[in-house]
């Protein structure tokens, strides 16, 4: 800018003129070159002068290196949005392009691309992190898979068709998780079942005579276990022991790791839709009438039912001793020594 240039020179020659007439005046007291009264007045006269000036600029270029340093945060803040944005635009072109990942990884990272929404981006390694844990679960295996994930998402558009309420867009992220984990749900049955269908061919191949207990799907849950979770002890336990025994069905370590996330996937999602009250009902109805029709999951409904599940709680609870600690129960965590250090290096 031409009007800071014009200042750093002004500054400049201000400042020299200061020093100067700082130094008249030095000499003036040491005896070294004495000044008449007439000039002793007019050069402490124009010091004073000459400081108002440079205090004054001084000033004045503060104000525009302040206003300079803004327009260039402007700046570098649009320069950021254009190459995110550029980055985001080649990003399908720069995976299938990518030499460090499978075939399968890329493809399945370039679909997931596909069904973000626009206003969700994820980086590279993020969409990969995803990606892969998608192949893991299997989830496109079949063609069937991606078939059923489309029309979950147009089942639970249409239970939210007349949803329209505002103060619902803080929750819109639920749109993409809901129909996912429902189809997690989905393949985790279906997993299951063959487990069932697996152990009735080996009993027939080996010829035992023990009856093997049938599959009849997974066990009821009740909505007061999520209402009371951090307020009851038993709510807490009801969900331990139903995660317990789907735990107990899964007979490979990934169907038991895919359910262990799969489990906290459903809790936070019932847990904020709960916390929403009557604002988010009709989207708790569609994940659950979702996961009754993809999963077989259902809430126990019948009020007897639920009374005689509350005594079974209670008997087995009481049972439990829960002073107990953990086998491997420490106060000093290890996360706690590093808190401590970290803290102490601080000071």
């Amino acid at each position: 800018m031409n009007s800071m240039i014009a200042l750093e020179e002004m500054i400049k020659e201000e400042e020299k003129r200061v020093s100067l007439l700082q130094k008249q005046l030095s000499n003036h007291e040491a005896g070294e070159n004495r000044l008449s009264r007439l000039a002793l007045a007019s050069t402490e006269s124009t010091l004073e002068e000459t400081r108002e000036k440079l205090t004054k600029h001084k000033a004045m270029y503060e104000e525009l290196l302040k206003q300079d340093l803004k327009e260039l945060e402007e700046k570098e803040k649009l320069e950021e949005a254009i190459k995110r944005k550029k980055y985001f635009e080649n990003q399908n072109l720069r995976i299938k392009n990518n030499n460090q990942r499978s075939d399968d990884q890329k493809l399945e990272a370039m679909m997931i691309l596909d069904e973000l929404p626009q206003e969700v981006n994820f980086e590279d390694d993020e969409l990969f992190e995803v990606a892969e844990k998608s192949l893991e679960l299997n989830l496109r295996d079949h063609k069937e898979l991606k078939d059923e994930l489309s029309q979950i998402r147009k089942d639970f558009e249409n239970h939210l068709k007349n949803c329209k309420d505002e103060k619902l867009k803080e929750i819109e992220l639920l749109n993409f998780r809901i129909p996912i984990l429902i189809l997690h749900f989905s393949v985790l049955l279906k997993n299951i079942q063959n487990n069932f269908v697996s152990n009735e061919d080996k009993k027939e191949e080996n010829q035992k005579k023990e009856k093997i207990k049938k599959f009849t799907g997974f066990p009821k849950y009740e909505d007061w276990w999520i209402q009371e979770l951090w307020s009851s002890h038993q709510a807490y336990f009801a969900l331990f022991k139903f995660k317990a025994i789907i735990m107990n069905l899964c007979k490979t370590g990934e169907q038991k790791r895919s359910w262990s996330k799969i489990f906290d996937n459903w809790i936070f999602i019932k847990k904020v839709l709960n916390d929403k009250g009557q604002l988010a009902y009709d989207y708790h109805f569609a994940l659950d009438a979702l996961l009754h029709k993809y999963a077989n999951l259902d809430e126990e409904l019948e009020s007897k039912n639920l009374e005689s599940m509350e005594m079974i709680i209670k008997k087995i609870t009481k049972k439990e001793d829960f002073s107990k600690m953990a086998r491997n129960h420490t106060i000093i965590t290890p996360y706690l020594k590093f808190k401590k250090e970290k803290l102490n290096s601080i000071k």
